[in-house]
């Protein structure tokens, strides 16, 4: 088998693993969709809620830390969630989302995103969270709301 092949079924296979975990993880009645995810060092964190998208105006989404190796939730400490509209080349002031641990390596919360005056709205997510080491870390992600 050419390494290409090898390369191409790996891959696959991950993916198609992270996604089972990160439907697993929020196993209930709702169907909860990712928005954005990174792999930070050894962690893949993603941020899902119900729809799979973010609106304007108030939004409900929880915060997914998952091991990339075997896709197993991981325990984090001390998460901040902060959402930072950017403008133009100008990032503003960072609006810091309510979030309270609702399982191993998922913290849930809420964000008002108020009234959206530019189309599309930009946005940078930074989550700071203590992995399990004891290091402090931060992730950075990128989000785009589209009005409808």
């Amino acid at each position: 088998m050419s390494i290409l092949v090898k390369l191409t079924t790996c891959f696959v296979l991950c993916g198609t693993t992270m996604l089972a975990t990160v439907h697993n993880l929020y196993a209930s009645d709702k169907k909860i969709d990712a928005i954005v995810s990174a792999r930070n060092h050894d962690l893949s964190i993603s941020v899902v809620n119900d729809s799979g998208k973010f609106v304007s105006g108030s939004n409900a989404f929880c915060v997914a830390f998952i091991k990339a190796a075997n896709a197993y939730p991981v325990s984090v400490k001390d998460v901040d969630v902060e959402f930072a509209q950017q403008v133009g080349r100008i990032q503003e002031r960072p609006t810091r989302a309510q979030i309270t641990e609702s399982g191993i390596g998922n913290f849930c919360g809420r964000v008002d995103f108020g009234t959206q005056y530019y189309q599309p709205a930009s946005y940078h997510i930074f989550v700071h969270y203590t992995d399990p080491s004891g290091t402090r870390r931060k992730c950075r992600l990128f989000l785009v709301i589209k009005h409808e």
